[in-house]
């Protein structure tokens, strides 16, 4: 006879999940027996929960759908904590999925026993206990149709005598495709704004990467510039002249002082600070609770493409000030011109500067490929220095969880085999989940991982030492990165000199293995911060 946990991967299936994260355990053994028994879902066995949450949060950034992630009770469950809380602070669909002690021991002291719902309570859109076998079915569709339409993580706890009970008869629910939500917001009165603005700047997060061709013609309507926020560094090309670098400590556009509105689109709080207070300034984003109300924005919420839509078709007889669109290429050009400088004047020592690095990265980073970046003081650099192509680029916006790269980087190539990955991270952030080396490994994924190690947690010594602070707790010890990526069977490079530094790329460009790439950076500090 089918079993509950049996019945839960035909929901999941039927739902369109074709991979599942996880680490086996006692709670969720019944699960683990259902995976045997199909092929249509593949189980992903990560080598920590952390590991496994931060991957199905990289997976679910690059499609927009929900992921799903599994642990057992206890600490299995605690250990999914920082991966969907991450997911909860960025808007990330998840279904999170942990075991839970048989029914009759619920509210005991029974080994490994924890309130989960009280747990997760905090970081998830829903949390929920499965009681009933009967209720399989609707939780788990609840559960799925609140994260796809509210963008969040929710949670089911799943006794294990509930996944061994027999499975009752019910109907597997097909897709349904969400109808848009509607929109809400003052319409009118955005447009006429932007009707009258002679110097607009658009700010574009990740909301806007699926709509990136209505969000240029809306700029290029209005002779806006656009800023891309850190989320959404690859939304265009930064070759292009109406795009103006990124917006952080790292470099705040000298025309973004001047402008006279600001069109937020999907950007994250880390952007918030940099907007001039006295600019009005237009938020457009999918939920009302991610309006900024301390911008005093006019905004519209909702379905983002008919925004988008009725915004062109409003605007569409408005003449760009041909003075300010002279400006956004001199501040285009400007910002070119300064990069380009201060690789130069890094370029000529025996050690390796971050901008260098960089500089490599600009040429040799294809164009349809991934970036999954990880937090530290590179982060700001990466803000300052990169220059995209178009790249899709993932990264923990408001949990700045450090360890998240490398496991968001498999998410991500798992779920699209086809493009070339990218791991941007530094020493210290790389150990946090270093042993997902091995599901890496594992599952034959040719993600490039590049380290920028210097030893420290850069970021926080600066911040010390700008503070006049002394600098304590800020050393890290490396071990032999490419050592150990070698050990687990991946290719592992170190890099040492400049001259090294061009041909370890190459060679990891040119490479079918999971590859890490340890280069030895130079204390850089960054006169932004």
């Amino acid at each position: 006879m089918e079993t509950v946990a049996q019945l839960i991967l035909k929901v999941l299936l039927s739902l369109g999940t074709k991979r599942i994260y996880g680490v086996s355990g006692d709670a969720i053994l019944p699960l683990m027996d259902a995976f045997s028994k199909q092929d249509a879902i593949r189980f992903i066995s990560t080598a920590h929960e952390t590991g496994a949450a931060f991957m199905a949060c990289g997976e679910a950034r690059v499609t927009g759908v929900p992921s799903v992630c599994v642990a057992t009770e206890g600490p299995g469950a605690l250990n999914f904590v920082n991966g969907v809380a991450d997911a909860y602070r960025d808007g990330i669909p998840l279904l999170v999925l942990t075991g839970q002690v048989e029914t009759g021991k619920l509210y005991s002291n029974a080994k490994q026993y924890i309130d989960q719902q009280a747990l997760f309570l905090p970081i998830t859109g829903m949390t929920t206990l499965l009681t009933r076998p009967e209720s399989v079915v609707d939780v788990i569709k609840v559960a799925w149709q609140k994260a796809l339409g509210d963008n969040t993580p929710c949670h089911i706890s799943l006794p294990k005598d509930i996944l061994l009970s027999p499975a009752p008869m019910a109907e597997v629910p097909t897709i349904t495709p969400l109808a848009p939500p509607s929109i809400d917001g003052d319409i009118l009165s955005i447009a006429d704004l932007l009707t009258a603005s002679e110097r607009p700047m658009i700010i574009a997060g990740k909301a806007a990467w699926p709509f990136r061709e209505k969000v240029y013609h809306l700029a290029k309507q209005l002779g806006a510039g656009i800023i891309p926020g850190q989320g959404a560094r690859g939304v265009f090309s930064a070759q292009d002249q109406r795009v103006l670098s990124g917006l952080g400590e790292a470099h705040i556009p000298p025309s973004l002082r001047e402008t006279d509105c600001v069109i937020l689109m999907g950007a994250s709080p880390y952007e918030y600070p940099f907007i001039p207070k006295e600019v009005p300034v237009i938020q457009i984003e999918p939920h009302l609770q991610q309006v900024e109300h301390s911008l005093r924005p006019i905004y519209a919420v909702g379905d983002i493409q008919s925004i988008l839509d009725k915004l062109i078709e409003r605007s569409g007889g408005k003449n760009p000030n041909p003075e300010w669109q002279k400006k956004l290429q001199a501040s285009h050009k400007s910002f070119l011109d300064m990069i380009e400088a201060e690789i130069d004047d890094t370029g000529k020592g025996t050690s390796i500067s971050v901008q260098q690095v960089f500089s490599l990265l600009n040429h040799m980073l294809p164009q349809e490929s991934i970036i999954a970046l990880d937090i530290g003081e590179f982060t700001h650099w990466f803000d300052r220095a990169f220059l995209s192509r178009g790249q899709q680029v993932i990264i923990s916006e408001f949990w700045r969880s450090m360890g998240s790269g490398l496991p968001f980087g498999l998410g991500a190539q798992l779920a699209c085999p086809e493009k070339r990955v990218f791991v941007l991270t530094g020493e210290g952030g790389l150990l946090m989940t270093l042993q997902e080396m091995v599901t890496a490994v594992r599952y034959a994924l040719p993600v490039i991982v590049i380290i920028f190690n210097n030893g420290q947690y850069a970021l926080e010594k600066h911040k010390m030492e700008k503070a006049a602070m002394e600098p304590f707790g800020v050393d890290v010890y490396s071990p032999d990165f490419a050592g150990i990526a070698s050990a687990c069977g991946a290719l592992g490079l170190r890099v040492k000199t400049p001259e090294e530094l061009s041909l370890a790329m190459e060679r990891a460009l040119q490479s079918d293995l999971f590859t890490v790439v340890d280069i030895l950076v130079d204390e850089s500090v960054p006169s932004f911060l």
